[in-house]
C-alpha cells in the first residue's frame, strides 16, 4: 500500500507528547494499515522492536479480551521486562468495556505513547470525555483521497498518469470510492462484491448486532433509502410518509435513531445546515453524505441521475479531509451547498457537473452573490471552460481533488 502521508504527518505531530492519539473511521478505511506503516516508521528511527506493542482486538490472539480488567493483564504482562518508553497501539479498542479507564491508568503509570483506533463513535463517549478531557487528540481516517488512488496507481500499478489515464481513474474513482482493499481488485463484479462484504459487515455486525435492532428488514430499507438520496435534504417527518404510503410504519423517533447508528459507524456522516443571515445552526434540513460514495454504485446501482449528487458527495468528504468544518448554507431560501470554516476563515463553494447551460449558471451563482462578506467564493464542476465571473472562481472538480488551492 501507499503510505499515507497526510496521516503520518498528524501522527508524528502528536508523537511522544502525552496525548493518547485517537484515531477513528469507517471500518476498512485503512487504519490498521496507517498504524502498522506508523510502526514500521518507529522501527526506522531506531525504536526496538519490543518497545512496540500492538494488539489487535479482532485477532484471535487478542479476541478473549472482554473488560479493561482482561486487557491490563496482558498489557501489563507484555511490558514488565521492557526498558524506555513504549510505544503501544489498540486496533478497534471499542470491543473492550471501560478501556477509557485502562488507556488512562497506562498513561499515567507507564513511560507510553499510546494509540487507538475504533469503528464506531459510541466509543467516544461520555467516559472518554471525562476520563481523558484534554488527555487526548481526534484523527478522522477517510477512505483514498483521489489524489491517494492516482499515487496508488503510479507506485504500486506503475501506471503513467496524463489526461487520458487520470479521466479514466476518475471515472473508476466515480464508480467505486476510495476503499483501500478494493483498489488491488482487477475487475467489476469483484469490486461490487468487496464493497457490499465491507457493507454487510457494518450494518449486521456493528449496527444491527451491536444495537440488537429487531426490525432488521426496516431498517436495511431505510439505509437503502438514505443511500439512494445522498446529498439530498433530510426530513424524518417525509421519510416517516414515505414508508407510510409502502405500507409499513415507521416512526420519526426510529428514523432518527436509525440515522444516528449509521452515522456512529462512520458509514454516513451528517451536515448540519447554517443560516448565512442569523449566523445560526439550524436544528433542521440537514444532509447526510456517504463516507465512501462507493457504496452507492454497489448497493442501489448505476444512476445518472444521482450524478451531481455524488460529486457534492466526493467533495464533502474532501473538504473533510482537509481539515474543514462543513455545513450546508441556507440564504433567503437559496442553498449553497457547503460553508466551510477553519482557523476563523470562511469560504463557500457550490458543486455542478456541467455550467454550460445559461439556466444553470444563474441558480449556481445567484446563492454566492447573495453571501455579501469577503471570503472567497468557488463554483466546482466538470467543465474544463473557466466560468469565473463577479469575483467567484470556478474550478474543475478533478483539479480541485488533485491540487490544494482550496
Amino acid at each position: 500500500m501507499i503510505k499515507r502521508q497526510l496521516y503520518i504527518d498528524k501522527l508524528n505531530e502528536f508523537k511522544n507528547i502525552d496525548f493518547i492519539k485517537v484515531i477513528v473511521g469507517i471500518r476498512r478505511c485503512g487504519k490498521t494499515t496507517l498504524l502498522k506503516t506508523f510502526m514500521n516508521e518507529l522501527i526506522n528511527e531506531g525504536i526496538p522492536n519490543e518497545n512496540i506493542i500492538y494488539i489487535s482486538f479482532e485477532s484471535l490472539k487478542y479476541n478473549h479480551i472482554k473488560n479493561s480488567k482482561e486487557l491490563d493483564e496482558v498489557v501489563l504482562s507484555l511490558t514488565k521486562n521492557i526498558t524506555g518508553k513504549v510505544y503501544l497501539f489498540f486496533d478497534e479498542i471499542q470491543e473492550v468495556e471501560d478501556w477509557e479507564k485502562s488507556i488512562n491508568g497506562y498513561r499515567v503509570d507507564l513511560d507510553s505513547d499510546i494509540y487507538v483506533t475504533g469503528s464506531n463513535s459510541q466509543f467516544l463517549s461520555t467516559n472518554l470525555s471525562s476520563i481523558l478531557t484534554g488527555r487526548y487528540v481526534l484523527i478522522n481516517v477517510y477512505p483514498f483521497s483521489f489524489r491517494e488512488i492516482l499515487q496508488y496507481k503510479k507506485e504500486i500499478e506503475n501506471i503513467t498518469i496524463n489526461k487520458d489515464t487520470e479521466n479514466d481513474i476518475f471515472d473508476e474513482f466515480m464508480k467505486f470510492g476510495g476503499m483501500p482493499g478494493i483498489l488491488p481488485l482487477k475487475n467489476e463484479e469483484s469490486k461490487l462484491a468487496a464493497l457490499t462484504d465491507i457493507f454487510n459487515t457494518i450494518i449486521f455486525r456493528d449496527i444491527i448486532t451491536r444495537y440488537k435492532i429487531k426490525n432488521s428488514d426496516m431498517f436495511e430499507r431505510f439505509t437503502y433509502y438514505l443511500i439512494n438520496t445522498t446529498g439530498e435534504t433530510f426530513s424524518a417527518n417525509s421519510i416517516s410518509n414515505f414508508f407510510k404510503n409502502l405500507a409499513r410504519k415507521v416512526s420519526k423517533d426510529t428514523i432518527l435513531r436509525y440515522a444516528n447508528y449509521l452515522v456512529d459507524s462512520f458509514f454516513i456522516l451528517k451536515a448540519k445546515r447554517f443560516n448565512l443571515k442569523g449566523k445560526n445552526v439550524l436544528k433542521i434540513y440537514e444532509k447526510y453524505y456517504l463516507t465512501d460514495h462507493g457504496f452507492h454504485q454497489s448497493i442501489v446501482g448505476h444512476d445518472q441521475d444521482a450524478y451531481t449528487n455524488l460529486l457534492e458527495n466526493i467533495i464533502y468528504i474532501e473538504l473533510l479531509r482537509r481539515g474543514y468544518d462543513v455545513k450546508v448554507g441556507d440564504i433567503n431560501n437559496k442553498e449553497v451547498d457547503f460553508v466551510c470554516e477553519k482557523y476563523g476563515n470562511f469560504i463557500y463553494i457550490q458543486v455542478s457537473y456541467k455550467l454550460e447551460n445559461k439556466n444553470t449558471q444563474e441558480r449556481e451563482f445567484k446563492p454566492l452573490l447573495m453571501i455579501d462578506d469577503n471570503y472567497d467564493k468557488y463554483i466546482l464542476s466538470m467543465d474544463t471552460e473557466d466560468y469565473s465571473k463577479r469575483g467567484i472562481k470556478h474550478i474543475n472538480i478533478i483539479d480541485f481533488l488533485k491540487y490544494d488551492e482550496i
